[in-house]
């Protein structure tokens, strides 16, 4: 079961294919600080994605898990030495204390470091590209799903995009 950040949730979330993760993996962990990021600060700010979020976890399938008094220490650590912020922080040393692979981030940097630490880091691109081969979404879809995360203000790099289009097409 693969841990996530707050991006590939939030960004899901605002595509309305947050349940592509569920078709997935079946449940998702998160760490304590990915909920505050994505639902309690959401919903002070009123993002309907928050509201999409923390029914997930409500029906069970998005699941907060603590982490050790020690491994938030390490989470704490780890940012402060790498620049990662908290959240991302968190994810990464909760998939290692659920001894998990699967890291669900999208920064380079927070995917540089779990790479570091023998993780697999997935991101938002790879739930859609996941989702064509198992044909959850048509390849339509997809393009029309990374041309909004563009309007949201996912940051991709032209090349990824371009890259990320040629995959669509293959798959």
């Amino acid at each position: 079961m693969p841990v996530s950040n707050a991006t590939p949730l939030i960004y899901l979330a605002r595509l309305g294919k947050l349940h592509l993760l569920r078709d997935i993996f079946t449940q998702v962990q998160i760490p304590p600080e990915v909920k505050i990021e994505t639902v309690d600060r959401g919903k002070t700010k009123r993002y309907s994605d928050a509201y999409v979020i923390e029914q997930a976890l409500n029906d069970g399938w998005l699941i907060s898990n603590p982490l050790t008094t020690e491994n938030t220490k390490k989470s704490e650590a780890l940012a402060q030495m790498t620049g990662i912020d908290i959240g991302e922080a968190q994810a990464i040393i909760l998939t290692k204390q659920k001894n998990e692979k699967v890291v669900l981030i999208d920064q380079s940097n927070a995917r540089e470091v779990a790479r570091h630490l023998g993780l697999t880091p997935r991101g938002t691109i790879y739930i859609i590209l996941t989702s064509i081969k198992r044909k959850l979404i048509t390849k339509e879809d997809a393009k029309q799903m990374l041309a909004t995360l563009i309007e949201v203000n996912f940051y991709i790099s032209a090349k990824i995009y371009r890259d990320t289009l040629k995959t669509i097409e293959k798959v």
